[in-house]
């Protein structure tokens, strides 16, 4: 197998396992916890993406960015379709990106500091919650036809149950 999919099927693990994390703080109305761990898994995804891609990045906290840029690269040749799955993944991302260092640290808000537990309740949660289930069902579409990702496309499947249960 190529690194770029042994890489990539790393950083999905990665996912994967901070995914497990999303459901459980959930479930105890961990909602700050939650969001953090979405914001996180979001970020393992998209980079999991950018390695199958080929692509290289150093460290960052925005690889939305890296996926947007995608469609003025030369060096990458890819079908319309999976360009557009890529640039819709980047848009629902930088909704969770844009949270910051707010899941793990607060906000301050007119010279008031307001902690990551009094930011994120179930509503604000379920926003991201909603973003994070988009994005692993264009994932789960990306790799359909790779029978290299079966084993993750069951994980993605049961993910995306998962979080449907959470929201009913």
């Amino acid at each position: 197998m190529s690194t770029n999919y042994k890489r990539s099927k790393e950083w999905l693990s990665l996912a994967f396992n901070n995914l497990d994390k999303v459901i459980k703080f959930y479930e105890i109305n961990e909602f700050a916890a939650c969001v953090f761990r979405i914001q996180l898994s979001t970020e393992q995804l998209q980079k999991a993406l950018i390695v199958l891609l080929g692509l290289q990045f150093r460290k960052t906290h925005e690889p939305s960015k890296i996926l947007e840029s995608i469609e003025s690269n030369e060096h990458i040749e890819i079908e319309e379709k999976f360009l557009e799955m890529i640039k819709k993944i980047a848009d629902l991302s930088k909704n969770i990106e844009d949270e910051g260092t707010v899941t793990r640290y607060g906000i301050i808000i007119d010279g008031e500091l307001i902690s990551p537990e009094e930011k994120y309740d179930k509503a604000k949660t379920d926003e991201r919650l909603d973003d994070l289930e988009k994005i692993l069902i264009i994932f789960k579409d990306l790799f359909e036809e790779n029978p290299d990702f079966e084993l993750e496309l069951t994980t993605l499947s049961e993910f995306i149950v998962k979080i449907e249960e959470l929201e009913e």
